[in-house]
């Protein structure tokens, strides 16, 4: 069973089989890498599946297999550890807290057959896992309540904290007003402490924001319970919460999303954690859009993703950029290594020292190594219609970390619970919104009336 063994057994049986067969062929473990959700085209259906390979071969060798099927239309994955062992939560969103319960599934499992099934009261519209030892954090989108599971016993929730009432005391109604619409977007646990992303809709609804709040938490490992430490205010509408080298990278949208043009505060905030102070970082003025997401690889090697999308929200217009860590904080120094003028509503990036995966609309993209110019291409890509669904669309993506046991993990360690989840969201908007653009109706309370701004 791979719990006791993991990775190591894989590498194992691996080798075995190929001095029985005499192979001189080099060692290979192919194992799921990548996992996603799609639904079909009238979004009335999903399916959960992973994409497999080596981790150190051509992406052309990659293949695709699907894993759970008869999902409902807003399925996605999430990925954590628990204990050294890989783990996913794959959530069914029905736009009420009572959603069908949550599989807990072994992603190097043959079958993704459920190793639990929990229902978490206090988490709807589930948008980012963390854990630190027995304990798991979650957060939805829709209550921007954190959750604390215990692992340990069934992955039962124990207790939640309501954002921001729990920590009223400290979190003043100059950042976040009586009546905002806040939403729970993103967990990091580093060391001791607990980082969570929340936006804010100052007014309610969906279309204009203040500042999103980064909270600091201080863990009780033998609890699980979290108290305050500190926030600080980033972006409007922050999405990703990036942990490399004791520093977190948020990038803000800067508001809604608009057809034909980026937002004036789109912005990346980068947040050093030795004194939980944060640089913001603005683009250039020849870059075009919105700051949708970061990767990094290594101190020489990090990816940012900027882009909007057209006056008509048919496509997403930008480009991905290259450069070091160390000038992340200057856009001037970036090179453009993608453009992007491209059909489709899921996006985000992730580069790992071997390949490059593009998450492009609704296409999966995957290079072969790391792009330096615009004249690298992916050489392998994935549609909904290889997926497992004719004209389907992409609903969530989500990277595999390995088992802590593989030697892949310390490579891979920045990508572990590496999420495109909250990009999901920002594709519902742009597709109801791209609806809207061509009828002319738009849907109040769950009706359909006539629009005429």
């Amino acid at each position: 069973m791979k719990k006791k063994f993991g990775f190591l057994k894989r590498a194992i049986v691996a080798a075995l089989t190929l001095s029985v067969l005499g192979s001189s062929a080099a060692l290979a473990a192919t194992e799921n890498l990548f996992g996603y959700t799609v639904v079909d085209s009238g979004y009335s259906q999903g399916l959960a599946g992973a994409i497999n390979g080596d981790r150190t071969a051509a992406p052309t060798t990659f293949t695709s297999s699907t894993k759970v099927t008869g999902l409902n239309s807003d399925p996605a994955l999430f990925n954590f550890l628990q204990g050294t062992e890989s783990r996913l939560v794959l959530r069914q969103y029905n736009y009420t807290p009572t959603a069908p319960p949550n599989k807990i599934i072994d992603p190097f499992a043959s079958s993704w057959t459920p190793l639990v099934s929990p229902s978490w009261s206090n988490v709807a519209n589930l948008h980012a896992v963390a854990t630190q030892g027995k304990w798991l954090y979650a957060t939805g989108y829709d209550l921007a309540r954190i959750a604390v599971v215990d692992m340990t016993n069934g992955y039962t929730e124990k207790t939640s904290y309501q954002f921001p009432t729990a920590w009223s005391g400290n979190i003043p109604v100059s950042d976040v007003p009586a009546g905002a619409s806040v939403h729970g977007e993103g967990l990091t646990v580093v060391g001791n402490n607990l980082y969570a992303l929340f936006t804010v809709n100052p007014g309610g609804g969906y279309s204009v924001y203040s500042d999103s709040i980064v909270v600091k938490f201080n863990i009780n490992s033998l609890t699980g319970a979290l108290t305050y430490a500190s926030h600080l205010k980033v972006g409007k509408n922050a999405f990703t919460l990036d942990h490399y080298n004791n520093k977190l990278y948020v990038c803000a949208l800067g508001g809604m999303q608009n057809a034909g043009s980026a937002n004036a505060d789109t912005r990346l905030d980068i947040i050093d954690l030795s004194n939980f102070t944060k640089t913001t970082v603005a683009k250039t003025g020849s870059m075009i859009g919105d700051f949708r997401d970061i990767s990094i690889v290594d101190a020489n090697t990090a990816y940012v993703f900027l882009g909007n999308y057209d006056a008509s929200f048919a496509n997403m217009v930008g480009g991905v950029y290259r450069t070091s860590v160390a000038n992340l904080a200057t856009p001037s120094a970036w090179t453009k290594v993608s453009d992007v003028n491209s059909a489709g509503y899921l996006w985000g990036i992730y580069a790992d020292s071997n390949r490059f995966w593009f998450v492009k609309g609704n296409q999966i993209d995957i290079y072969p190594g790391l792009p330096a110019s615009t004249s690298d291409t992916a050489t392998k890509t994935f549609t909904p219609t290889q997926l497992g669904y004719t004209n389907g669309n992409l609903n969530s993506a989500i990277i595999l970390a390995p088992d802590q046991t593989s030697g892949f993990a310390a490579k891979s360690a920045s990508g572990v619970a590496k999420s495109f989840a909250s990009q999901s969201v920002l594709a519902q908007q742009a597709r109801k919104a791209a609806e809207e653009a061509k009828t002319g109706l738009k849907t109040v309370n769950g009706q359909r009336i006539l629009s005429f701004n």
